[in-house]
């Protein structure tokens, strides 16, 4: 046997006290484990609290690709910045803008819209006029951008992060995917949207009044010397110079156009001394020969009418005129 079993009283007080030694140790070794376990088990419980304490907030797990389903493009805004339902659809959703001083340091950022505002700025947007400008929030910071700022390119992986870190560090929470499955109904509701008379009555005067010319003159003028007139027999004094300044200005106006379009001042286009050296120089008149085989030039097509080749005189006149028109063919054959 290796192990010798001990002897002496000095042997057996060694050996008790190397056993207690190890107990011990096992002891401590399962506390410490234990207290390890209870220890992870308490911060699990209470991370939540301790981090929103710190300032930090766990966030939910966000693809960019869910994102995208309520990030509005700038073709979207410049279809329905003049629709009636414009500010509630498009406010919760998300759109890649030109970043302010202060906000980026990116050129461009992910932003949420706050709301819609109307300014005394009117400013061209594609084929519409509008003066709408959008309240953008970005990880708690805030800043109001026009709706030409908005990209036309989707946001980028980078852009994303950067979002959704700032997101975090500023104790924000990104949203959820019933909020995201919400407003994306509301887009598509949108796209479907049915539109009543009174919804294209409003559009036809909401984009009347950001017009800087009248569509009709003529039915313009009548419009408004009808309210001059109005105005005459009432008495209304403040009234009728107002029209009447609104009839010179639109005379004036209606005057210039015309200038425009008579041909003493439109405006001459000057040929580049370039462009006009290579000019390429006038075709040459076709030869005899040459005209009658190209098949570009224009031939005479009249149908000749006769009644019979079998008389000399009628025969040759007929086929000079044919060798005339289409050129010399094969000679006639005799006939019997």
């Amino acid at each position: 046997a290796l192990h010798r079993a001990p002897t002496s009283t000095t042997e057996r007080l060694a050996v008790a006290k190397r056993n207690s030694l190890i107990v011990a140790g096992a002891s401590a070794a399962s506390g410490r484990s234990a207290g390890k376990k209870w220890k992870r088990q308490v911060e699990h419980d209470k991370a939540p609290e301790d981090k929103k304490a710190r300032g930090e907030v766990t966030q939910p797990a966000l693809l960019p690709e869910e994102l995208k389903r309520i990030c509005l493009s700038y073709k979207t805004l410049e279809k329905w910045c003049n629709m009636p339902f414009f500010a509630t659809t498009v406010t919760g959703c998300f759109v890649r803008v030109a970043a302010k001083a202060g906000i980026s340091d990116q050129p461009y950022l992910v932003a949420e819209i706050v709301s819609v505002m109307g300014t005394k700025n009117v400013y061209q947007l594609g084929p519409n006029r509008t003066n709408l400008e959008l309240k953008l929030r970005h990880a708690g910071k805030e800043q109001i951008s026009p709706l030409r700022c908005v990209s036309r390119q989707e946001f980028t992986m980078r852009e994303f992060m950067q979002w959704k870190l700032a997101m975090m560090v500023a104790g924000t929470k990104v949203p959820t995917s019933e909020i995201i499955a919400s407003k994306e109904k509301s887009i598509k509701e949108a796209l479907d949207h049915t539109f009543t008379e009174g919804e294209i009555d409003f559009i036809v005067a909401l984009k009347d009044g950001f017009r800087t010319a009248p569509l009709n003159f003529a039915k313009k003028k009548i419009e408004l010397l009808d309210q001059l007139k109005a105005a005459k027999s009432q008495g209304d004094a403040d009234k009728v110079e107002k029209f009447q300044d609104e009839v010179t200005t639109l005379d004036e106006e209606t005057q210039r156009l015309y200038e425009l379009r008579t041909p003493e001042h439109a405006p001459k286009i000057t040929i580049p001394r370039i462009a006009m050296s290579r000019k390429r120089p006038a075709p040459k008149a076709q030869s005899e020969e040459y005209q009658y085989g190209d098949p570009f030039t224009r031939k005479k097509t009249r149908p000749i009418i006769f009644t019979s080749l079998k008389i000399e005189a009628v025969r040759k006149r007929v086929y000079g005129e044919l060798d005339l028109r289409y050129g010399p063919g094969f000679p006639p054959e005799k006939e019997d």
